[in-house]
């Protein structure tokens, strides 16, 4: 019985001293984003803060939607009356939520342009560090993510509610790298600046760091089928049928592949991938939405999966023709 009041006792002083430590900390993580991010939390820091009204979103007629290979091909300056909330590794799950977001406190815009990856509809890479950490995912948004049990699969993982808890909670281990990565209070400057180019952007994101030519493979060259996540066709569905019901107009289209990586897709992975935008097509004949997977030389992507400046100039060019002229 000593030894078990000494224990006790020894627990009951280690709470009363790690209480204080985990507020500070607690605080530090609530308050202090500016200062610890690395720049692809920042960006999803920008675009929460921007939905929440503490920084100025223009009132634009076309809107982005989609993930890190729109932002990195397109300059949205370029076209009149746009803003982008395409956001690193999204799937459809974010994007819904953004969209929905967007509109409860902003003009109604009358075209979207949306893409995402085969990648994307398949795995999840955003939702959880990014959407997640950033507060993008209220929690009675997931709520009904979680909720959604007949298109609900193992995309977001074992224990959601739990996971989704410690990150409320600022749990040490999801923050730690970005802490540690910025010396705890050195990253504000960057920061700043980071926010300041995407204002200028339009919405897009920097992509530092491309290179002038890559034939690397990008990650769909690694599937042998196309086979959609439950839960992000659900909200790919969903997305299109707000936007029916909203009567704004949607556009899906695909980014391009460097050569390299579209060589070595798996034909049945293209036929499948064809199958299911051809089958949503026939569901909203009101929409555009492409079947098409396809090619850019690889001198005009910076890696695997992104255009590098000259291919994005190539793009935003076509892009522009095909859609404003």
């Amino acid at each position: 019985m000593k030894k078990y009041s000494e224990i006790k006792h020894i627990f009951k002083k280690g709470i009363i001293y790690l209480l204080p430590l985990y507020f500070l900390w607690f605080a530090y993580i609530e308050f202090f984003p500016m200062y610890y991010n690395r720049p692809t939390n920042t960006r999803w820091y920008f675009l929460k803060e921007s939905l929440a009204g503490k920084y100025k979103i223009p009132k634009a007629n076309k809107i982005f939607l989609g993930e890190s290979r729109l932002n990195a091909g397109i300059n949205f300056t370029k076209i009149p009356d746009a803003y982008s909330f395409a956001s690193g590794g999204s799937t459809p799950v974010e994007m819904y939520y953004i969209l929905k977001q967007y509109l409860q406190k902003h003009h109604k815009p009358d075209t979207i342009f949306y893409s995402i990856s085969p990648r994307f509809f398949s795995e999840i890479f955003a939702f959880w560090h990014f959407a997640v950490r950033n507060n993008v995912i209220s929690y009675s948004e997931f709520e009904e993510i979680i909720s959604e049990k007949e298109k609900q699969d193992t995309i977001l993982g074992n224990f959601a509610k739990a996971k989704y808890f410690l990150y409320k909670a600022d749990y040490l281990g999801y923050y730690q790298d970005d802490v540690l990565y910025n010396y705890v209070f050195a990253g504000n400057k960057k920061n700043i600046k980071i926010i300041s180019e995407m204002q200028q952007m339009k919405g897009g994101r920097p992509h530092p760091g491309l290179r002038d030519s890559c034939s690397e493979l990008n990650y769909e060259t690694k599937y042998t089928h196309f086979a959609p996540a439950p839960l992000s066709e659900h909200y790919f569905d969903k997305t299109l049928a707000f936007c029916k019901n909203q009567n704004i107009k949607l556009i899906f289209f695909s980014m391009p592949m460097n050569e390299s990586s579209f060589e070595k897709l798996n034909p049945e992975f293209v036929r499948v991938y064809q199958r299911f935008m051809q089958k949503y097509q026939q569901k909203y004949p009101e929409f555009d939405i492409s079947d098409s997977l396809y090619a850019y030389p690889d001198t005009l992507f910076g890696d695997a999966s992104h255009l590098n400046l000259k291919g994005k100039k190539k793009f935003t060019d076509y892009f522009i023709s095909q859609n404003f002229n």
